[in-house]
Formats: structure tokens, sequence, C-alpha cells
């Protein structure tokens, strides 16, 4: 697969973006969202999918391996402020971000630029859907409302818009992560694990 990156910022009126982390002033950030040129076909294709008037809005994409080692590490002392450690403490935290490593046959999602964290938007701001970015609940669990019940007449809305963004995403050939609404991969070794396919792209990309 070719390692060529597309920045998002240009690709679609219907795709916007919201770097977060260069936003919290991260190291290794930049003021732009960056994906493989593969992911990026395949996010032309989610909004293709989508019903008009609603687009997506990206907060993050490919990390370099700062960011990714800041962000380990931010979580990591988060959790350990919950009370997590030892061994619940690396179970937990391996639910929101992948440990860095500069292995290029087994890079992190993020740093293969194969991985896009997004919501929904449309003409009134993004949608509602349950929990905030990078919230580290149960209720950012990927089917959260849907195994919830009864659900509340918001909780509905929120199921109705992760339902969407769902269906959008796997419908392009995204695979989607059971601890996080808003992220998907495409092209990862994850992705072709279970999609059952043996080529994944396996580098570490960088700017």
């Amino acid at each position: 697969m070719t390692e060529r990156m597309v920045p998002l910022s240009r690709l679609s009126e219907r795709i916007k973006i919201e770097p977060y982390y260069y936003k919290m002033g991260l190291n290794g950030t930049h003021n732009e969202c960056y994906v493989r040129s593969e992911v990026a076909t395949q996010l032309l294709k989610v909004v293709t999918f989508l019903p008009e008037g609603i687009g997506v809005n990206v907060w993050d994409g490919w990390r370099s391996f700062e960011t990714q080692l800041a962000i380990y590490e931010a979580t990591k002392k988060e959790l350990m402020l919950k009370g997590f450690q030892g061994v619940s403490l690396e179970r937990e935290l391996a639910k929101y971000v992948a440990k860095p490593t500069k292995d290029v046959d087994h890079p992190s999602p993020h740093l293969s630029g194969g991985a896009v964290d997004l919501t929904l938007f449309d003409g009134n701001g993004l949608l509602p859907m349950g929990s905030e970015f990078d919230e580290f609940h149960e209720r950012s669990q990927l089917d959260y409302f849907e195994e919830k019940k009864p659900l509340t007449s918001l909780e509905n809305i929120y199921l109705a818009n992760r339902k969407l963004l769902k269906r959008t995403m796997l419908n392009a050939g995204f695979i989607s992560n059971i601890d996080e609404w808003w992220h998907y991969e495409y092209g990862t070794k994850s992705w072709a694990n279970k999609v059952g396919v043996k080529q994944y792209f396996r580098g570490i990309l960088e700017i």
C-alpha cells in the first residue's frame, strides 16, 4: 500500500477538521489532520453515503511518535488518578490508546496513518453522541446505547446518530472500535485481521 499522506482540510467541503491534539499543544502535532491516501479515498465514500447536509468532523488521523507517546502518558496518568494500577491499569489503558512503538511491522494504528477519530456534523454543529471525544467512560463504548434499556428520548437521539456514523463507516470499508465510538481504521493490521485479508500497511509514517 502507498505511503502518501493526504491533508483532510482540502479534501471535501463535507469533511471538516478540528485538530484536537494540536489545540491541546501536544508535542509532534500539526494544525492539520492527515491520513494515508487509501483512507482519504474511503472517507470520500463515507460522505456520499451520508444524508444531504451531514458531513464528518475529524479530530485526529495520523500521529507522530511524539504525539502518540504524549497521549499515552497523559492517559496513563488520568487513569492512575482514577485508581487504576498494575494489570488493571494496563488493561484499561489498552482500551483507549495504543502503546507507542517504532516497530514498523506492528505500528499502532494512528502512527500508520490508517486510523481516524471523527464524528458527524450538520448545519447546527456536531451531532450529539452521548459522550465526549476521548471520554474514558463506559458510555464511550461503541454499542453502549444499543445495549442500554430503557432509553430516554435524548438517548434515542444519541443511538440514532451513532448508528448513522457506524453504518456509513462500515459501508465504506472501515472497521470500528468497541471501546471508542469515534475510532475507525482502514488498511491497518487490525483491519486486515477483521476483514480476513493478508495485506496491510506495515510502516510508520512521518511528515
